[in-house]
């Protein structure tokens, strides 16, 4: 066998494996930016809930209660320690358990990070799927070769630049995937 082909074929079956690194990579980067980013939300809506809660039952106990009373009406005993202990200091706890979180587990945060590792493994991609319009045959070997370590040391790069994968984002990528997208049948002979 030609010694280009047999470096061409080598330089192929690895540019074939970074596209696939990368594309199961890309996926469970935003698999995991949009799981943070819906912890964040709802932690924010539990913040904002609990407040506004604290609010409604503070207006309540107090002027609601005092206009049913000046009218001649009674508001039970149980329900008022309830709207004027209970409930607010709920919300409260709810409340700052709800921001500790936020601030412990900087949801936002770690959301950007994974969306932005999650790009920069889709640029990457998007590159490596390119390289047969660049070197379309074997006469082009030496350059692929030389192309396949940039791509090795960007792919590199890449992973010690991006933050750890947690097991449950590894699991999803296959059903993410088999969601579908866009195919281009890279690599396939037509026919």
């Amino acid at each position: 066998m030609d010694t280009n082909k047999q470096q061409f074929d080598i330089a192929s079956d690895e540019i074939a494996r970074h596209i696939e690194d990368a594309k199961i990579s890309k996926v469970a980067h935003f698999r995991m930016a949009d799981r943070y980013a819906e912890w964040e939300r709802a932690m924010q809506r539990i913040g904002a809930i609990s407040f506004a809660g604290i609010v409604v039952f503070w207006f309540v106990s107090t002027q609601v209660y005092a206009l049913i009373e000046a009218f001649g009406g009674l508001v039970s005993a149980p329900w008022k320690i309830a709207t004027q202990n209970a409930l607010p200091i709920g919300f409260a706890i709810a409340n700052v358990i709800s921001t500790t979180f936020l601030y412990l587990n900087r949801f936002g945060e770690k959301s950007r990070l994974h969306r932005e590792a999650a790009q920069r493994y889709h640029r990457f991609w998007r590159r490596c799927l390119n390289w047969q319009t660049e070197y379309p045959d074997a006469s082009y070997a030496v350059k692929l070769v030389t192309m396949v370590v940039v791509y090795r040391d960007e792919l590199s790069e890449i992973n010690h630049g991006s933050p750890d994968i947690e097991e449950w984002a590894w699991k999803t990528v296959d059903t993410e995937l088999a969601k579908g997208g866009t195919n281009y049948g890279m690599g396939k002979e037509s026919g």
